[in-house]
């Protein structure tokens, strides 16, 4: 009975307070319990209303200062990135057509000026990305700190808005609310993969994988540590992983040998190089096999390894071609040595495929010159992470946009055929490297002697055949 009869004075007290009472000259006086309590009341009333208030002032403020929608934003970064054009004395603007919302932003479809092409806003997708994420702040309420009445409030900066952009006769402008995760270990990987099939990387949604028994070649580029050489460790080790008894090897390191040379001694490598006298040895080595291969196919009148169900795989993976850019040699004799690899090189890739070859390039340095005009017009899948320049972007995509990509380790543009996708390749950590290659490794004996390498008149194969097309 005490406790309820305390809960009623205090309930009696608490309507005193908020009783609106006005004492006149010669009123009562008030007792001094009730007067610090409305006084406790009136400081807590002042604050929440200093906050409601000052929360109204503020989004005022950025309603005026920044509170555009993404689509007026857009417009204006056009505008001062010279995307307008003028013709006959007027402006002619980007016009928005549609506007159209997807569970991981929006999309913008713009019909653009006579002139501009989508290169021209390639080469601005930072100004716009960096234009949308412009003082894009809110402000929330701290509740946890409000009864001991520190820090009421607290920014938080909104997730980092992300551009795409494609052309099929309109502009495309895709803004995700969502950012690319800015790392992504190969452990993460849910899916069952099968058959020749490697994970490419995330996107904001969705993982992407490449089919060897699809698309056969590709080209990787990417400035120095940018995550280029991690993707084919992993990608190496994955197909170990998947592959053991199917998978083979032709692994040239021409970085002085430290970036393959862990792999040397698992049994899928057949062959190995780290200087390009070698490496010439060891292309001429896979030429034997692909007429062993091929005299096979044709015992089975088959097209190619798949129609055969032949199901080992041999891969090539160099790392770095631009070491054999026989341009660049001042010695005759390294010149005619790296010609010769570059001859056969563009060969195994415009007939290998059929014979189970995939040819897997890389290199650091993208220029018109490194690449192999014959190798690069094969490899239609291209994997570019962050390079220097727009030049280098278009060496390896056919387009800029890789020269803009954030300074993430391990993020890249994927591109097969003409879709490209920006996504964050997955990382494999050097514990899960040693334990796939402690699984295949071997402890090599004697080499068996190399056999003499035929002479370049002798490749009869690199004549064409129905199995290069």
């Amino acid at each position: 009975m005490a406790s309820v009869n305390n809960t009623g004075c205090k309930a009696s007290r608490l309507l005193k307070v908020f009783s609106l009472r006005i004492i006149k000259d010669g009123g009562a006086q008030e007792d001094p319990f009730e007067l610090g309590e409305r006084r406790w009341w009136l400081m807590i009333f002042e604050v929440a209303s200093s906050l409601l208030f000052g929360s109204i002032a503020v989004y005022a403020h950025a309603q005026k200062d920044g509170g555009m929608s993404d689509a007026q934003k857009l417009q204006k970064i056009f505008a001062n990135c010279g995307l307008n054009k003028k013709e006959d004395g007027r402006v002619v603007t980007n016009r928005l057509l549609r506007k159209r919302r997807h569970s991981w932003g929006t999309e913008y479809i713009y019909r653009i000026p006579l002139g501009n092409s989508l290169e021209d806003y390639e080469k601005k997708i930072g100004a716009i990305q960096d234009g949308l994420n412009n003082k894009r702040r809110q402000l929330e309420v701290n509740l946890k700190a409000f009864p001991h009445m520190k820090q009421m409030l607290t920014k938080k900066k909104i997730h980092q808005k992300q551009v795409e952009l494609s052309y099929d006769g309109t502009l495309h402008v895709k803004v995700y609310n969502h950012s690319i995760p800015s790392s992504f270990n190969y452990s993460e990987i849910s899916e069952n993969l099968h058959g020749w099939t490697v994970p490419i990387g995330m996107d904001r949604e969705n993982m992407t994988f490449h089919n060897f028994d699809k698309i056969y070649h590709m080209l990787v580029g990417g400035a120095t540590g940018g995550g280029k050489s991690s993707f084919l460790d992993m990608m190496i080790s994955h197909l170990m992983q998947q592959h053991p008894e199917d998978v083979r090897f032709t692994l040239i390191d021409l970085k002085g040998g430290i970036e393959f040379d862990r792999f040397r001694d698992c049994r899928q490598v057949v062959n190995y190089a780290d200087e390009p006298e070698d490496a010439l040895t060891v292309l001429q080595n896979v030429v034997e096999e692909m007429k062993k291969t091929l005299g096979r196919l044709k015992e089975m009148k088959a097209r190619d390894v798949i129609a055969a169900n032949i199901k080992e795989r041999h891969f090539i993976v160099i790392d770095e071609i631009g070491e054999l850019a026989s341009h660049k040699e001042v010695s005759k004799e390294l010149r005619a040595i790296k010609e010769e690899c570059e001859y056969l090189l563009s060969n195994i890739a415009r007939l290998g495929r059929s014979q189970g070859i995939r040819v897997v390039t890389a290199t650091q340095h993208p220029t018109v010159d490194v690449v192999p005009v014959q190798l690069k017009r094969n490899s239609d899948a291209r994997l570019c992470f962050r390079v220097d320049t727009t030049s280098a972007s278009m060496v390896i995509l056919d387009a800029p946009g890789a020269d803009q990509l954030p300074e993430i380790t391990g993020r890249a543009i994927y591109k097969r055929g003409s879709v490209r996708t920006v996504l964050q390749t997955p990382w494999m950590t050097e514990k899960e490297m040693d334990e796939v290659i402690l699984q295949n490794y071997i402890e090599k004996t004697e080499e068996a002697a190399a056999d003499e390498p035929p002479s370049r008149n002798d490749f009869a194969l690199f004549e064409e055949t129905s199995l290069s097309h």
